[in-house]
């Protein structure tokens, strides 16, 4: 009997130290503050966001996910610092684990910021500009922009303290070689300032189709540095805003309607009849045209080298739909060649009569 009591209290006892050992307390605290996040996740997840949909505001939605995304892994963070701690590291090394900590805690509290800054700029700020001066939802997620870079500037410069850099001794050799970076960033100045142009002056905005250059495309995105163009090809093309501002750009969103110019020419054995009779039959084709507006011109326009030239000119009512437009063009081309074949109207191509004379 007296054994086995003397067996007991050893086990006991090499269980108490087993508890005591610093690694099996470092495990303990992680996996703790690991089951405390992962309940904190399901609680918000099953019940908080439920109530958050039916709220009119998105401002709790915005809170939740902050919670989610920073303060869950600030706990876990927690747990694995804490684990760390108990382990008595030597102080050099301790050190660093102290310094990667504050860091990762600095990044986690700025991405909470911004997105709560985020969400205050485009629910507030965007909802009392938009529509007045120009001031539209390019111009908030400019601004929002802009603020998220001074906000990152800020934790930047708290993580250079963190590593003993002097924040001070930065800033006045910023403000000495200022000049220097001016005069190599004037690109990207350009840029920037000529994107607050366009916004402000709205020559288009996001999803307005234009035409500049060599190029036809649908905006995307008007960015700091460079306008997003999705092109009718499919691909995106980055142009910077410099060259945007000064070029020629024709908003083809801004018309009523898109216009076609064609040109047929007859051969020279044609008659003033026949000349007649293709006017009208394609007058014909654009007044019975449904998607057409009703002032189109046909007329009979010079002598050309090889033909009797005649132009016409249309307007589609749907200016930004490129397929539509080219259906359209296609049917009346298919209709005007179908007629001058019924009607024995022959059209031209280059050629040359030689004449021999004795």
């Amino acid at each position: 009997m007296v054994v086995v009591e003397r067996f007991n209290q050893m086990h006991s006892m090499s269980y108490l130290n087993f508890l005591q050992y610093p690694y099996v307390i470092a495990t303990g605290i992680f996996l703790l503050s690991l089951l405390c996040a992962v309940i904190l996740n399901l609680i918000i997840r099953k019940t908080f966001h439920r109530f958050a949909k039916k709220t009119k505001t998105t401002l709790d939605d915005t809170i939740l996910q902050i919670i989610q995304k920073v303060f869950i892994f600030m706990i876990v963070l927690g747990g694995v610092y804490f684990g760390l701690k108990a382990l008595n590291l030597p102080e050099n090394v301790w050190v660093y684990i102290e310094r990667a900590a504050q860091v990762v805690l600095i990044i986690k509290i700025f991405q909470g910021v911004t997105m709560l800054s985020d969400f205050f700029i485009q629910t507030y700020i965007g909802r009392f500009f938009k529509g007045k001066d120009g001031f539209d939802l390019q111009l908030t997620r400019l601004v929002t922009r802009i603020i998220n870079i001074a906000l990152w500037v800020i934790g930047i410069s708290m993580v250079l303290n963190i590593f003993g850099y002097d924040i001070g001794a930065l800033v006045a050799g910023l403000g000495i070689g200022g000049l220097a970076i001016a005069l190599a960033a004037q690109d990207t100045l350009g840029n920037f300032f000529s994107s607050i142009s366009i916004i402000a002056d709205k020559p288009y905005k996001v999803g307005d189709t234009i035409k500049f250059s060599t190029y036809e495309g649908v905006i995307r995105d008007i960015g700091m540095r460079t306008t997003r163009i999705e092109t009718f090809f499919g691909t995106i093309i980055s142009v910077p805003n410099s060259e945007l501002a000064k070029a020629v750009v024709e908003n083809m969103s801004k018309r009523q309607s898109r216009r076609e110019d064609g040109i047929i020419g007859l051969i020279y054995h044609s008659t003033s009849e026949q000349i007649k009779k293709a006017i009208t039959i394609i007058e014909d084709i654009l007044r019975n045209k449904e998607n057409l507006t009703p002032d189109f011109r046909v007329f009979f326009t010079a002598y050309d080298p090889y033909s009797l030239r005649i132009e016409y000119t249309y307007y589609v009512k749907n200016p930004t739909d490129l397929v539509f437009f080219l259906k359209t063009k296609n049917e009346i081309n298919l209709s005007i060649k179908e007629q001058f074949d019924a009607a024995g109207i022959e059209m031209a191509f280059s050629t040359q009569a030689l004449q021999a004379r004795k």
